[in-house]
């Protein structure tokens, strides 16, 4: 028997989860960031080395030494978080966060002091004892871009809610799920497209150019603790799948027993 498509209040349950997850992770030093200073030189983005949340969960950025002068106490920026594809042969952005913040550059001996104290996060310790400029943000409302829409959120909805995958278990992640094998995956995909699995199908997008190599492939895009996205890309256009795990995943072991479910046929 095929089951019931989700009802919308499913379906907006599930792309919330999923949605509150992405920008958990990206504010917690996933995906690749970058800041714009639009007040000094709107055109260009200043390099991030790293970026992610104190221990007093402050946002706080990297940049290469001598980036800024720090004689400038306070800046208005934009920051931006791009999250990318998580198979490595591809390179198109599944999500980005976004916000304005005003930043300000700690001086060394802040930063000294808390490195020392392990304040920072270690994705931005290590470039600060090496020299490079730490930065603090202050920032409130967040746009995020994903498979959804545009999704407007406060800072507060999202800085405390577990967030897993951590930035260094994302290859673990991507390798667990990869063990599903590209026949296995192709059919979870195909069970919720045509219904027969619990599962998101988002809008198609024409499919760019740099994504020519895996045309007619499923390629993964994203694994977090509400479940898998794949890519379905075909030779015009690309969409998303999106399947959920049956009990939220917070650690490595939890992710190997929800890939072991998803590898049994849906019923």
């Amino acid at each position: 028997m095929t089951p019931a498509q989700p009802t919308p209040t499913v379906t907006n349950r599930m792309r919330e989860g999923t949605t509150r997850s992405t920008a958990a992770r990206l504010l917690r030093g996933a995906g690749r960031a970058s800041v714009v200073a639009y007040r000094d030189d709107p055109d260009r983005a200043l390099h991030v080395l790293a970026h992610g949340l104190t221990a007093a969960d402050v946002p706080v950025v990297a940049l290469p030494a001598d980036t800024l002068d720090p004689s400038q106490t306070c800046r208005e920026v934009r920051f931006k978080v791009d999250q990318h594809g998580a198979d490595p042969r591809t390179r198109v952005s599944v999500a980005s966060l976004h916000a304005l913040a005003h930043l300000r550059i700690m001086d060394e001996a802040e930063t000294r002091a808390m490195s020392s104290l392990g304040l920072l996060p270690p994705e931005v310790d290590w470039p600060a004892t090496t020299g490079a400029q730490v930065a603090l943000l202050c920032l409130d409302r967040l746009l995020l871009h994903d498979q959804a829409g545009v999704t407007p959120m406060s800072f507060s909805e999202v800085v405390h809610p577990p967030c897993f995958p951590a930035r260094d278990q994302e290859w673990l992640c991507r390798d667990a799920v990869e063990e599903l094998g590209s026949g296995r995956i192709g059919q979870i995909v195909e069970e919720v497209v045509c219904g027969a699995r619990e599962g998101l199908v988002g809008p198609g997008h024409p499919t760019p150019a740099s994504m020519a190599p895996v045309v007619g492939e499923r390629v993964l895009a994203d694994v977090d603790s509400t479940g898998c996205t794949w890519l379905e890309v075909g030779p015009g256009s690309t969409r998303t799948v999106f399947v959920p795990f049956g009990e939220p995943v917070r650690c490595l072991d939890d992710l190997q027993a929800a890939v072991g479910l998803l590898a049994q046929p849906a019923v």
